[in-house]
């Protein structure tokens, strides 16, 4: 049975989409149904191999002879969850629940980035009383892990000089410039030992996490740097012990919510572990006042070597954390910054998980480089991708005057703008064609790539209800 009202078509399209497994890299199924949407409504679509899939519609009838306009959204999720939740993001449907007017996933992200994109769109071609130009709706893959969607797709499939992103998260608010970025991940292969000491687990959690473009300025905790800061606390005490697995995070654009670790000592840790986390809780009483530390007893008949366990608590430890700059021209808006997203020991080797972000190649560079140093002292190999370029700002936007403009008639408020430390795609379109004219939109979406991510419902109506405005009058 339906959780929301199947009578209101943006509705029934965003619950239909939390049915379908649609995590990064999981984008077929969804790609399979938007094909199924095409052919259903007899519009011409392409689809590559990489599961991307642009859906054309022909102009009303006026219209043909307006200028083409271009929608976007990404298909993938951020696939996280709670630590007890015992869903499949592989298979599993999502299960919904309302709360004031707020919906919600059962301690999983929802997907509303990007669904209610996606959603948008598909209730606007199937509404055939919205007037509108020829529209060319884009349909990216892989978007959070790192934009390859986007930068994937053949440019001559894009055949528009406008665009309206639909990657929008804050109803009311038009983003002008995003950030770029890049990944790096250092990776470690791990010599085994025999343990015969005891064993700890410790497991750092309750943390608020976030998107680490928009949240990374809010003075979060992460749980891997936190582990870190554990572990150089317990060397730093002079108590000696060996590493026997690692592992934190989900995403690496996410800021990571839990972290936990195993290690083998003959010294009982738990007190110092305790202690030392209480005085370091302090540190987030205003921002993130809900972490806190177990400490458990665990068995393991192996370990890693004392080297091993040195470089690999030096070099979480030792690395650039968090917001390195903020801009000198927007207030509280960070100029580049890195977040430790993802941790795991997987077949004897450790990986290491960066997403970096910087308006600049340069800054990008500088914290590339800091990583490629550490990996050198530490005996570790680097590799990088992922790399994507920012929007600039444009003074001169027509499309953001008309759209702005708009919105004012039909809500009689401004238009807020705003500069986001967030990668958007807007950057690889903007590449592929200098003169287009962009301008993002979007519901409102709250705590994005947590489990607790929630959608506002009326927003996602409003939304639709602007855009079927709009488009009558371009």
């Amino acid at each position: 049975m339906a959780v929301l009202d199947e009578n209101i078509p943006v509705f029934h399209y965003f619950e239909q989409l939390t049915q379908i497994p649609h995590g990064s890299y999981n984008e077929k199924e969804l790609a399979n149904y938007l094909e199924a949407f095409a052919k259903k409504h007899h519009l011409e679509y392409k689809r590559d191999g990489m599961d991307n899939v642009v859906i054309y519609q022909k102009a009303s009838q006026g219209y043909e002879e307006k200028e083409p306009i271009m929608l976007q959204a990404h298909m993938d999720m951020v696939c996280a969850k709670a630590t007890s939740s015992k869903h499949n993001f592989a298979s599993d449907p999502l299960e919904l629940h309302i709360e004031n007017g707020w919906l919600y996933a059962n301690h999983t992200t929802l997907g509303a980035d990007d669904g209610m994109g996606v959603a948008l769109m598909l209730a606007l071609m199937d509404d055939k009383n919205v007037k509108h130009p020829d529209l060319v709706c884009v349909f990216t893959v892989q978007e959070e892990a790192g934009l390859y969607g986007a930068a994937g797709i053949d440019p001559q499939w894009l055949k528009a000089h406008r665009m309206i992103s639909l990657d929008g998260e804050t109803f009311g608010e038009t983003t002008i410039s995003s950030c770029g970025g890049r990944d790096v991940i250092l990776t470690k292969p791990l010599r085994r030992v025999a343990n015969h000491h005891d064993v700890y687990k410790l497991t750092v959690k309750g943390l608020r996490g976030g998107h680490s473009g928009d949240a990374i300025n809010q003075e979060r905790a992460n749980a891997n740097v936190l582990m870190g800061r554990i572990l150089q606390h317990l060397m730093a005490k002079g108590i000696k012990y060996h590493l026997v697995d690692i592992k934190g995070g989900e995403k690496p654009n996410a800021i990571p919510v839990y972290a936990t670790c195993l290690i083998a000592t003959d010294t009982d840790i738990t007190d110092e572990v305790i202690n030392f986390f209480t005085t370091v809780k302090e540190e987030y009483q205003f921002s993130d006042e809900e972490i806190f530390v177990e400490v458990e007893n665990a068995i393991s008949d192996f370990a890693y070597s004392r080297e091993d366990t040195w470089n690999i608590v030096n070099a979480i430890f030792l690395a650039p954390k968090s917001v390195q700059a903020y801009s000198p021209k927007i207030d509280h808006l960070p100029e580049y910054s890195l977040n430790l997203g993802v941790v795991y020991i997987e077949n004897d080797e450790l990986t290491l998980f960066w997403s970096l972000r910087g308006t600049l190649k340069s800054e990008r560079d500088y914290m590339s480089n800091q990583l490629a140093s550490l990996s050198a002292l530490l005996d570790f190999e680097m590799t990088s991708g992922g790399e994507h370029e920012g929007w600039s700002y444009d003074p001169d936007s027509p499309l953001r005057d008309a759209f702005e403009k708009a919105f004012h008639d039909m809500f009689d408020v401004d238009m807020r703008e705003i500069a986001t430390h967030g990668g958007l795609e807007t950057g690889i379109f903007k590449g592929y064609d200098p003169t287009m004219d962009i301008v993002t939109f979007g519901a409102t979406a709250l705590d994005i790539h947590t489990e607790n991510e929630h959608m506002n419902l009326s927003s996602l109506k409003d939304a639709y209800r602007f855009l079927s405005y709009f488009l009558g009058t371009l």
